[in-house]
């Protein structure tokens, strides 16, 4: 007997279709790309280009069934697909007391990473501090990481003249609380450690309570913490940005699944306030929302306030970078000074992302000849992370919501496009989805056990080599 001719539903169709064009797109992009730059590098250097974007085209083809289902209107699109994943009946007395108790052991962790990074340093050849309160600062203010820099706007704001005036490039929100922090405690330093303890504790919380109800409570509670142990986390506990960046970015999310719009925004506007990428959390949103008013309209619900919230929560999304941006015209009378200094100090140019790993072997192979410690401590663990990142995601993007892996795209996009990238570790490592996509490997204790064992021999090579003043950025 002939085998029935299989027929696809229109979902089925649209999927495929989809997924072809995203693949024709990639390939046309890589056509010119290769046009322009063969006769510059040859053949054997665009490979890597061309692994990077079929990477990164692969966890968009991976994810097109739940992109599909999400704008279709389908719930399924926006939730993970995990066995056992969805979160028990919410009890709310217990449900807060796990975040309480998940605070409260995340800052014992970070208390505990920072103590052993002044002992790492206070071991180090290199270190030259006399006192206690001299050997803690200067353990954590590597000199050639952006820490001084946000201490310094701190003090003395954004400047026009000398030096400082470069430091525009630098958002505003975090040196501003430590500007405030430091009527009283009078320590830009003190008030940068306050500030970021506060918010690594409150962020491991808060990444429990996003992720309960879609990976469970064990994986929940593990992801809490494997935010706190990727290489880049060592970040968390220096005077940088990243801790309120987390803060503002899981916050947000949790807003996005509870169909919050309008606090999502808010939380989206900070995150655009404090780093450059805080405002592409608004795709997530965007997604997310786009998805739940379709599926409304489908199941003949009302639907109009809920269209009206999810515009406002987007406009509101974009002021902190807005903020930013005004910050730029009224010193320079240009909105977009900042891109100027990023190209004359520190080299940093847009570039296409699948670019990036090219030249990132090219610095490690040059460095590793001339017997530089940046080919393994900089741009080696760079290439890792990059393609780690891809192939994780592109493993996960099948399970995880759809707004998860927008904004993995989004972020991945533009944090990696840049010229003369040395902090994509540190960039990666502040990717939520990320922390959701490993923690799903948590699915037992063994597994668990196991991964926290390899996380804290990778955070504890990390912060040597950070300790003994590698190029760690």
């Amino acid at each position: 007997m002939e085998e029935p001719i299989r027929r696809y539903s229109k979902r089925e169709k649209a999927r495929i279709a989809a997924s072809i064009a995203a693949a024709v797109i990639a390939a046309a992009v890589f056509t010119v790309y290769f046009a322009k730059s063969v006769g510059e590098y040859g053949v054997a250097e665009l490979i890597l280009p061309l692994v990077s974007l079929a990477a990164f085209t692969a966890v968009l083809i991976a994810a097109m069934p739940r992109f599909v289902d999400t704008f279709c209107g389908s719930g399924e699109g926006c939730s993970f697909l995990l066995k056992g994943g969805a979160g028990d009946l919410y009890d709310r007395k217990r449900v807060l007391k796990t975040f309480a108790a998940i605070c409260l052991f995340a800052l014992l962790l970070h208390i505990l990473t920072f103590l052993l990074g002044v002992l790492l340093w206070s071991q180090s050849p290199v270190n030259t501090s006399g006192s206690l309160p001299e050997l803690i600062r200067s353990a954590w203010m590597k000199r050639n990481t952006d820490a001084g820099h946000y201490l310094t706007i701190a003090e003395n704001g954004y400047v026009t003249e000398g030096n400082d005036r470069l430091l525009l490039v630098f958002f505003p929100l975090f040196p501003t609380l430590i500007g405030w922090l430091n009527l009283i405690t009078h320590s830009s330093f003190i008030s940068a450690q306050i500030i970021n303890t506060v918010a690594s504790s409150l962020t491991a919380g808060m990444t429990y309570l996003t992720l309960r109800n879609g990976l469970g409570e064990g994986r929940a509670k593990a992801a809490a913490f494997i935010y706190l142990l990727l290489p880049g986390a060592i970040f968390m506990n220096s005077p940088m940005s990243e801790p309120l960046f987390m803060l503002f970015t899981v916050t947000g999310f949790y807003f996005i699944g509870k169909k919050r719009f309008i606090a999502a925004g808010i939380f989206t506007a900070l995150a655009g306030y404090t780093r450059s990428l805080g405002v592409l959390l608004a795709v997530p949103l965007a997604v997310y929302g786009a998805g739940y008013i379709v599926s409304l309209i489908r199941t003949k619900q009302k639907w109009g306030k809920r269209l009206a919230l999810l515009l406002a929560g987007l406009a509101i999304s974009v002021l902190g970078t807005l903020g930013y941006l005004y910050i730029n015209y009224s010193l320079y009378g240009d909105c977009l000074k900042f891109f100027e200094f990023q190209r004359a100090n520190w080299y940093q140019t847009a570039t296409p992302f699948f670019d990036t790993p090219r030249y990132m072997l090219s610095y490690m192979q040059s460095f590793a000849r001339t017997g530089m410690d940046g080919a393994y401590s900089l741009w080696l663990p760079g290439l890792i992370a990059v393609f780690g990142s891809l192939l994780l995601m592109i493993r996960r993007a099948r399970k995880l919501p759809a707004h998860y892996t927008a904004y993995f795209l989004a972020y991945f996009a533009a944090a990696i496009g840049c010229s003369w990238l040395l902090s994509g570790v540190r960039y990666l490592c502040a990717c939520f989805p990320l922390t959701a996509a490993i923690a799903m490997s948590c699915s037992n204790k063994r597994k668990t056990a196991v991964l926290f064992a390899v996380l804290a021999v990778l955070y504890i090579a990390y912060a040597y080599m950070y300790m003994l003043r590698f190029d760690v950025y």
